[in-house]
């Protein structure tokens, strides 16, 4: 049996130790000690889920969806939080756990992304940015904790977000999603001030990150091949040389295999070596908007064909590495 290894975690989050202190704590005496933690996870997952479903089949730019999908999300935040908790008080963390947590964060941020994309009535440009960055910042935080042995969060993450987004649907929910047009912070109107603040902190946090690596004496060569590929999408989706549709398939499918491989290669205690897929993915989708530039044109079926095959090869191949990780856990644990 091979062994585990062993999380370590720096939360710097400002709101987090009253959540915890205030909603979390006081609750876990009411959590039967037979409810596995994992089971916690898993509901939680499901709720994030359905909160994004429902404003997608809605579609609604007003209304009781934004309240429904506000309780759902509150509900998610609860479970992301209890669970570890839960297992602590319980004797039961395990590596599973963690592994699980983690990897279906990866999801639960995608759909984050979308119900703030449908919250803000979210431009093209705008949809293919949060698609991007929203996960793709959970995806660099499991590479670095691959790299580091330390899994971090920043100042402002997790429980201020969705904190920000309960908000942000409740406004929405009364006045509609045009509100955030109307109203101005100076010259800058409040629906582009919500969307650069996420955007301009999760650079940041990104930059930070491929800091502590380097200077962790480890190598960050694997994270810019992911970086580039997501640029080659974001170049390629916000200058309409793919459909917003394909750059957030693209999106997704990058950001949840850069996930998935960090972590199973985490368990295996294993180098992350330089993918070629982002660097192919690169290439091939950085060649679109190069192409309408040499004058050459594109035809949309080749485009939307070359995006179904990209995105299988990276379910796939993050498949895979979901099955190696669960296959190393089982080494791990009796």
């Amino acid at each position: 049996m091979s062994e585990a290894p062993v999380y370590r975690a720096d939360d710097r989050s400002l709101l987090l130790p009253f959540y915890k202190r205030w909603l979390v704590e006081p609750t876990l005496p009411y959590i039967p000690t037979k409810v596995h933690p994992n089971s916690i996870t898993h509901t939680g997952h499901l709720l994030c889920f359905v909160a994004a479903a429902l404003l997608v089949a809605a579609n609604a730019r007003r209304g009781w969806v934004f309240f429904a999908a506000m309780v759902l999300l509150q509900a998610y935040n609860w479970c992301d939080n209890a669970d570890g908790a839960h297992a602590r008080r319980t004797r039961q963390s395990s590596a599973t756990g963690e592994f699980l947590d983690h990897g279906l964060d990866l999801l639960n941020t995608t759909y984050i992304a979308v119900m703030t994309i449908y919250v803000l009535g979210s431009s093209p440009e705008y949809t293919v940015m949060l698609a991007m960055l929203i996960p793709g910042a959970a995806a660099m935080t499991c590479w670095e904790q691959t790299e580091t042995g330390v899994f971090r969060m920043g100042l402002l993450n997790q429980i201020e977000s969705v904190a920000v987004l309960s908000l942000t649907m409740v406004v929405t929910g009364i006045y509609g999603t045009e509100v955030w047009r109307q109203m101005h912070v100076g010259p800058v109107s409040l629906w582009q001030a919500l969307h650069l603040w996420p955007i301009a902190t999760i650079l940041f946090g990104k930059v930070r990150g491929l800091q502590r690596v380097a200077s962790a004496d480890r190598p960050i060569a694997p994270a810019l091949a992911f970086l580039a590929a997501q640029v080659a999408i974001a170049i390629a989706g916000v200058g309409g040389d793919i459909s917003t549709l394909s750059a957030v398939a693209l999106a997704t499918g990058v950001n949840l295999y850069f996930g998935a491989r960090m972590l199973s290669l985490r368990l295996r205690a294993e180098r992350s070596p330089v993918d070629p897929i982002f660097l192919v993915t690169a290439a091939l989708i950085g060649a679109i908007p190069l192409l309408r530039l040499a004058g050459v044109a594109v035809d949309p079926g080749f485009v939307v064909a070359l995006t179904a095959v990209v995105v299988t090869v990276l379910a796939l191949s993050s498949m895979r590495y979901v099955r190696a990780g669960f296959a190393s856990l089982q080494r791990m644990e009796p």
